[in-house]
């Protein structure tokens, strides 16, 4: 644990010190932002087009954030399955450029509030904290989608009925293709060691989704997305959902979702709404 205490400590030094350094190419669309604490010790890319962001679906998009930038990602889920009630925030994911192409991740600790029918106890508290890097390896060029992979530990600093207890590794394929100015395909491979009741198991999980550009502001998808299996020892879950986005300014966006499961291993419900900011 000293180990990951470190790294976790240098990250946040190091964006401690690129916020106290200045440079003129900084972006004022950007909503409730100081400029002055924005800037980097690095050059910032261009931001003219609009953020691309990891929710609010299952899907991880292929972009990474731009060089110099950041984007705060965060939401609210309400999940029902069974007599159990879930409900978990903020969702708070920090996704920083700091390569043409790469960026840093860090997922925040979810606190999870879990009411059950009686006989079953409630679970309060705090999950596992993760960090990742994503790359962005290839653009569509013809047939060739646009192709990422995302290397990411969960740690286990969370709750212990929530935590894992231990550090679970995973890698995430992604690909997209845009098939015109309003629609697009995309889709994720994922592959991880997961730990449950103190057993490690082998996790695949994959997604395809939809997007459409209904206005210039205004977007939906609908996706379907599994996990196999779900728990160790466990079958296959599978899910449909959908959701729609709106874009304020370029760089700040609000969402919304609706899913269900397809199967009986899948959660019943689950609905959230949620934001991205970049600056």
């Amino acid at each position: 644990m000293k180990q990951w205490c470190a790294i976790i400590a240098g990250c946040c030094c190091a964006l401690s010190a690129a916020h106290g350094q200045s440079n003129d190419n900084i972006d004022h669309d950007a909503p409730f932002i100081d400029d002055q604490k924005s800037r980097l010790f690095w050059k910032p890319a261009p931001i003219d087009e609009p953020l691309v962001t990891d929710r609010p679906d299952f899907t991880e998009s292929t972009d990474a954030v731009p060089l110099g930038r950041f984007q705060f990602e965060g939401g609210y889920t309400f999940t029902h399955d069974g007599g159990t009630d879930t409900h978990q925030a903020p969702e708070l994911l920090l996704r920083v450029g700091v390569f043409e192409g790469v960026e840093l991740r860090i997922g925040w600790p979810n606190f999870t509030s879990q009411d059950a029918d009686s006989g079953i106890p409630d679970v309060d508290g705090l999950e596992d904290l993760s960090l990742g890097v994503k790359v962005k390896l290839i653009e569509q060029d013809g047939a060739i989608p646009h192709f990422g992979v995302i290397g990411e530990i969960s740690i286990p600093t969370g709750a212990d009925d929530l935590s894992s207890g231990d550090v679970d590794p995973a890698i995430k394929l992604l690909w997209a293709y845009d098939l015109n100015d309003r629609l697009s395909l995309g889709g994720n491979v994922n592959f991880a060691s997961l730990t449950e009741n103190n057993d490690r198991f082998f996790q695949v999980a994959a997604s395809v989704a939809l997007g459409v550009s209904i206005t210039e502001k205004v977007g939906a998808y609908i996706e379907y997305f599994g996990e196999f299996p779900m728990s160790d020892g466990g079958g296959p879950a599978h899910y449909l959902n959908g959701g729609a986005t709106y874009l304020i300014t370029n760089n700040f966006q609000l969402d919304a979702r609706l899913g269900f499961g397809l199967n009986g291993r899948a959660d019943d419900l689950f609905t959230g709404a949620g934001f991205a900011i970049r600056f």
